[in-house]
């Protein structure tokens, strides 16, 4: 299956992901499985680093996620991440409350989880 034919929800950076996967699904799912392996744990993470008031491991956080959205295709999430992230160490401050990144990035993962069952789907009906 070709990924440049698949409807990705808006948030994906289609083009990014078709040239990053060589437009291989099987080898975006792979990437997708070993996200989705570890993301659990990362949003478990996130949220204990909220929940102290521990704003700097938020922050620090936020670059983890940053670069793991980065490899699923989500270029704009991943660079508010890293803006966040950069502003709160120069400033101390988040231009985004904390609470609604982790909304947003809950919501996020919903939208990806849902375009990895479709594509998942449609490459084990081609085989």
């Amino acid at each position: 299956m070709s990924l440049e034919s698949f409807p990705f929800h808006p948030s994906f950076d289609k083009e990014y992901i078709a040239e990053l996967f060589d437009n291989e699904a099987s080898y975006f799912l792979e990437i997708m499985e070993y996200f989705f392996n570890n993301i659990p744990t990362e949003m478990s993470e996130l949220n204990e680093t909220f929940a102290s008031g521990d704003k700097l491991g938020f922050a620090k956080k936020l670059h983890k996620m940053s670069s793991m959205l980065g490899c699923v295709g989500q270029i704009e999430f991943s660079q508010l991440c890293k803006e966040v992230e950069k502003t709160f160490l120069q400033t101390q401050e988040f231009i985004v409350p904390q609470q609604k990144m982790i909304e947003d990035l809950q919501e996020l993962l919903l939208h990806i989880q849902n375009d990895y069952d479709k594509i998942k789907m449609l490459t084990d009906e081609a085989q």
